[in-house]
């Protein structure tokens, strides 16, 4: 069992996702505890959930509390042939919350494999979940965006996903960020043929590059001569 992401309610009480092998296949994992760090069993009657979403590996890397408590947490699902960002909602007794595409989960393909490391957000309720994507020759950064209801927000890009490749080999994010203004920062890095830099990304509402941003939207820094990534923003 490992927690990957962490959470406080309003109420004091902390919240973890990450995943559990249950024997046979990886799960989502979130585990609830009082303010005093006894198990809160309010939350599914043990203070424990877990939610296998595909038949052999799910991993939940990022967790979010929206404004009625209800939990988000995002990562990774494998469907068998690929891997796949997954979204799963929660009520706050643990229960899944069906009105989230109708069984409380929902996965995205991107490319031939995709993988979520962070999620943020919007105060309108729409999700934001970046990673990284495979096109066949190289990693990008990815992102993509859902209505409350779990549906791709096709006003983001058209399509809710956008990919971005910065360097001519592997690009990932670890961090979004959502700005006062709505742009969206994502943070990670671009390898740039012989080293890992740090790499940053600002798009605006509608899923474009902001080319105000570095006039390309896009800004690699090396700090060290070998590898430099960023996990946090």
């Amino acid at each position: 069992d490992e927690a990957l992401a962490l959470a406080i309610q309003s109420d004091g009480k902390l919240v973890t996702a990450g995943f559990s092998q249950n024997g046979t296949q990886y799960e989502f994992a979130l585990v609830r505890y009082s303010a005093d760090g006894s198990l809160d069993s309010s939350f599914n009657s043990t203070g424990k959930v877990t939610t296998a979403i595909g038949t052999v590996s799910d991993r939940a890397s990022a967790l979010a509390i929206q404004s009625d408590g209800k939990l988000i947490a995002a990562g990774s699902s494998l469907n068998g042939a690929q891997l796949e960002f997954a979204v799963v909602r929660y009520n706050t007794d643990g229960g899944l919350d069906t009105s989230f595409n109708a069984t409380g989960k929902v996965t995205t393909a991107i490319g031939t494999s995709a993988e979520a490391s962070a999620s943020a957000l919007q105060s309108d309720g729409r999700i934001v979940v970046t990673g990284r994507s495979y096109n066949g020759s190289q990693y990008e950064i990815a992102l993509v965006r859902y209505n409350t209801d779990g549906s791709l927000d096709t006003s983001f890009n058209t399509t809710g996903m956008v990919t971005t490749a910065i360097g001519t080999s592997d690009d990932e994010a670890f961090a979004v960020a959502l700005q006062s203004d709505g742009k969206l920062v994502a943070a990670g890095f671009s390898q740039n043929g012989t080293q890992d830099e740090f790499a940053l990304v600002r798009y605006n509402t509608d899923g474009s590059l902001d080319t105000s941003f570095n006039t390309t939207g896009e800004v690699t820094t090396a700090i060290g001569t070998i590898d430099d990534e960023v996990f946090a923003l």
